[in-house]
């Protein structure tokens, strides 16, 4: 076997340096966890520029966060799919066929962009009303809607793009272009939103614009890179073509993934309906906590991402062992960063909540928002366990495992129980959380044991 290290800008195809394993999961690792904050940070910043604009422009904003999140859906199918299989091949050491899988992707995402774009624009205020977001959070939400449709094209290339380079071990350059965009973010929606010098004060409009300016400004990045790029991954659009048989390769790993994603947002959904009939100041509470916890479950995702290039580059490079070591490394890590966010959150959950809340209900609030961080403070352990875990599984091509685990749990432990807890039994938003974990700590321990039979280790895509 090769000793060379895996390198973040690729050349040569990349294998894990044995002597070196914790080190060359972590140079892997860490560009993702900072690119995965950059862009929660797209709406948590959001959140904060528009929390100041009272109660229903805050909730309309983060319910329109779940109708965005919905359309992750192609987008995952498509990433992951990639992911999956450049991982391989540049792991077996075939480049130009995973330049090849890099154009197919692209012409998917962009497809898929443009139809959430649309849909987003002509039925998104229809979708929060069947969020149950009252009449004043409903109007701001289509708001808000409205303008970021126009930038889910661009997102959505985005997400192909950098899924394509992490497949490959390039995590900087993602990581690079996740902090550019959510700068872009933060200066247009600040300057739209205030009225800042010259530009007009557009409100909660502001912020919808400010996304779909920085996910222009991004793809124009991304591809760029991958255009300029003379040695590993890149893209050639004028000298490839669209592949069929490629594409149903790729879809073949990754519309399980979709799926996934399709029925966890639609069961979210529901999970949502049930805290919106209890009133708007308990769904922004809620809303606001998601943006908070969102950061600390991104983090967990992005080790998840580094996890799947790991175990593809090391089955394709005909290393299984060395594949389940990667992973077993990459969770450890995910546990001890959880754990240490699971204390602050418990200890001052209030402090946090208080950052991004005002208006007339803001004690409130931030009263039910704490007490959200505390109860999902025991959830953060289980969440790095299957996160990486069932990151690594993807990254093995087991995508309907990932599947049908998170199907299950999240229909079956975490709506039934949410509806008893928060509704039947009283708790309210509270008692919706609980639901939420006990679902994910189910969740790891599935994924826990689906890893550890092995099956994926022979899986081939």
């Amino acid at each position: 076997m090769s000793s060379e290290t895996v390198e973040t800008t690729i050349s040569a195809p990349t294998v894990i340096d044995e002597s070196k394993l914790i080190s060359s999961v972590l140079r892997l690792a860490w560009p993702v966890v900072v690119q995965q904050v950059s862009f929660s940070m797209v709406q948590l910043v959001d959140t904060a520029l528009v929390g100041h604009l009272g109660e229903d422009a805050l909730a309309g904003v983060r319910l329109a966060g779940q109708i965005f999140w919905f359309s992750q859906a192609g987008m995952m199918a498509v990433g992951v799919g990639s992911t999956a299989i450049i991982a391989r091949r540049v792991g077996a050491g075939d480049v130009h066929l995973a330049s090849k899988t890099l154009h197919n992707a692209l012409l998917m995402a962009l497809l898929w962009g443009a139809a959430i774009g649309l849909l987003m624009w002509f039925f998104g205020g229809w979708g929060l009303g069947m969020l149950g977001a009252e009449e004043g959070a409903k109007h701001q939400g289509t708001v808000y809607l409205k303008a970021a449709s126009v930038g889910m094209p661009f997102w959505s290339l985005i997400y192909a793009g950098n899924a394509s380079q992490q497949g490959a071990g390039d995590t900087r350059t993602p990581m690079i272009t996740g902090i550019l965009v959510n700068i872009a973010n933060i200066l247009i929606a600040y300057t739209l939103i205030n009225g800042a010098g010259p530009a007009p004060k557009l409100n909660v409009l502001g912020s919808g614009g400010g996304f779909a300016g920085g996910a222009m400004i991004g793809c124009v990045l991304v591809l760029s890179v991958l255009i300029l790029r003379r040695r590993g991954v890149h893209w050639r659009p004028l000298r490839q073509r669209f592949d069929a048989a490629e594409a149903g390769r790729m879809l073949n790993v990754g519309v399980p993934a979709g799926v996934e994603q399709v029925q966890f947002n639609i069961a979210f959904m529901l999970y949502t309906r049930i805290i919106a009939s209890l009133g708007t100041t308990a769904l922004a509470a809620h809303g606001v906590t998601l943006a908070i916890q969102g950061l600390t479950f991104n983090v967990g995702f992005a080790l998840s991402v580094a996890t799947s290039a790991l175990v593809g580059q090391s089955l394709g490079a005909g290393r299984p062992d060395l594949a389940e070591r990667s992973a077993y490394v990459t969770m450890r890590y995910a546990l001890v960063f959880m754990g240490i966010m699971g204390i602050l959150m418990a200890l001052f959950g209030r402090q946090i909540t208080g950052l991004f809340v005002g208006g007339p209900t803001e004690d409130e609030v931030v009263d039910i928002g704490s007490k959200l961080l505390f109860i999902f403070a025991f959830a953060l352990p289980a969440i790095a366990i299957s996160l990486t875990l069932g990151g690594a599984l993807r990254g093995a091509g087991d995508t309907r495992a990932v599947l049908a685990i998170m199907a299950g749990t999240t229909w079956l432990v975490r709506l039934v129980p949410a509806y008893l807890l928060a509704i039947t039994f009283g708790l309210g938003v509270p008692g919706a959380w609980l639901g939420a974990v006990l679902d994910i700590n189910t969740r790891a321990l599935l994924m826990f044991l689906r890893f550890r039979r092995g099956r994926w280790k022979h899986i081939r895509v």
